[in-house]
């Protein structure tokens, strides 16, 4: 009865400590239209505009054995002073991408910075 026991238990042993070992890595969940808008923030840092931005798509791809997520955005930036010629209040559409490249601790964006999943 015991050799049964080491019969069956070893092997499922074994199993599981190599499954755990060798398992398959899980990808991060994709930045969000939030990681977006912080990176859009760190790079303009200009406090006189309002900006709404939209995901309008996403592309995973790889590019020199990094994984590379592109988000593809909608922002509406509204200037809340007078810019140079420009009334308060005027509105414009933008349409870009941010790159984010993966790293161990989340997605790492344009701006340097990492947004780990949500």
């Amino acid at each position: 009865m015991k050799n049964l026991i080491r019969l069956i238990f070893a092997p499922m042993v074994f199993g599981l400590l190599v499954w755990q070992v060798t398992g398959c890595k899980r990808t991060p969940s994709p930045p969000t239209e939030q990681d977006a808008v912080a990176v859009w923030h760190n790079i303009a840092r200009t406090p006189h505009l309002r900006v709404s931005l939209k995901k309008t798509n996403g592309e995973v791809s790889q590019m020199n054995g990094v994984d590379v997520y592109t988000l593809y955005y909608q922002a509406t930036v509204k200037d809340v002073v007078r810019l140079g010629n420009r009334p308060s209040g005027t509105i414009e559409t933008y349409q870009g991408d941010f790159p984010f490249q993966r790293t161990e601790k989340g997605w790492m964006g344009p701006d340097h910075q990492v947004y780990s999943e949500h």
